[in-house]
């Protein structure tokens, strides 16, 4: 499947086109992706569009099948077009859903969130999605709410406790989480996962308003006891934050990833500046880059040491040209 797709974060008004700023900032560089690494991340996006068109009457509504044994519930009169008439007519969805970090890593989709004290957390999820609707080439207005719903069986996250999130890309491409106010997103049965079709679970999630199409997520925050540390991580030669990333894992989670989420300049380093983990925990760096149009990547697998700092050596890079090879390597991942 051949698509193009502009994201935005839940939080924007309208689809918009990602800038193109760099920000220095303390010696600290977060440069966007160049456009061989972007090419290699949405061609992976596009593989998991579900989307479609159907056709919406105003009277009657519409639902939309998943292929995750979830829909999106579209109820009558609940979207309009911008300048509130209301529509009858095929309507355009795109939508997207990420459970696992074998598909994060390749789409450039973690699971970090954004605290309000200004540092980072990791978040473990059931299930990231993208949703957008169209009429006649416009985003549609949101009049009353919509509902997602996505079947808990999806991720093997524990469904207790999970919250609602609202993606936030920043100019360099990079996909963050903040909090969501109930007047944006709200689960339809007070938070409460309860029982679906043949007894599965199931959230349903409601769209209140057209400032929430785009990434959203259903998480809680994780974390480990013990002494963390801020990790290092030097890239090989001729790998920088513009055509690579770094990205961690923590072993026997597979509905979770963090990314290292600063480049500084002077010592050639990703970094990951909160402490996310502690010192002796299992975990998995993934590095990820783009050479002549083909991913390169290394896995090193560690108990996290003391000084936090480790080298991806160029010897170890593996080339391939398809993504589906760097997903494989993660999923066998213990």
């Amino acid at each position: 499947m051949a698509a193009s797709f502009i994201f935005v974060s839940c939080d924007s008004e309208s689809v918009t086109n990602e800038t193109d700023n760099q920000t220095t900032q303390n010696n600290t560089v977060a440069g966007k992706g160049s456009p061989g690494l972007e090419n290699l991340r949405n061609s992976a996006l596009a593989d998991i569009n579900q989307g479609g068109t159907i056709y919406y009457d105003n009277q009657r509504g519409a639902t939309f099948t998943t292929n995750t044994r979830g829909s999106i519930v579209i109820p009558p009169g609940s979207i309009a077009t911008n300048d509130g008439k209301p529509i009858n007519g095929n309507i355009k969805i795109e939508y997207m859903e990420i459970f696992n970090r074998a598909k994060m890593v390749v789409t450039n989709k973690p699971t970090v969130a954004n605290l309000p004290t200004g540092d980072k957390g990791f978040l473990v999820t059931g299930g990231e999605f993208y949703l957008d609707i169209s009429y006649n080439g416009q985003q549609v207005k949101i009049v009353t709410p919509i509902k997602v719903n996505i079947n808990t069986s999806n991720s093997k996250a524990n469904p207790a406790n999970m919250v609602l999130w609202n993606g936030a890309i920043d100019p360099n491409g990079d996909l963050t989480w903040d909090g969501a106010s109930t007047n944006d997103l709200e689960f339809e049965v007070d938070g409460a996962v309860f029982g679906g079709k043949n007894g599965t679970g199931i959230y349903d999630v409601l769209i209140k308003d057209s400032g929430s199409f785009g990434w959203c997520n259903i998480d809680r925050l994780s974390s480990w006891p013990g002494t963390k540390v801020k990790l290092k991580v030097t890239p090989p030669a001729g790998f920088d934050q513009s055509n690579s990333s770094v990205y961690l894992a923590v072993e026997g989670e597979e509905n979770m990833l963090a990314q290292f989420d600063m480049f500084y300049s002077a010592t050639n380093t990703f970094e990951e500046h909160t402490g996310l983990v502690p010192v002796g925990l299992d975990c998995h760096i993934i590095f990820v880059g783009e050479q002549a149009g083909n991913y390169v990547y290394y896995i090193l697998s560690t108990a996290i040491s003391s000084t936090g700092i480790y080298i991806v050596p160029s010897s170890g890079l593996i080339t391939t040209t398809s993504y589906s090879q760097v997903e494989t390597a993660i999923l066998a991942l213990p």
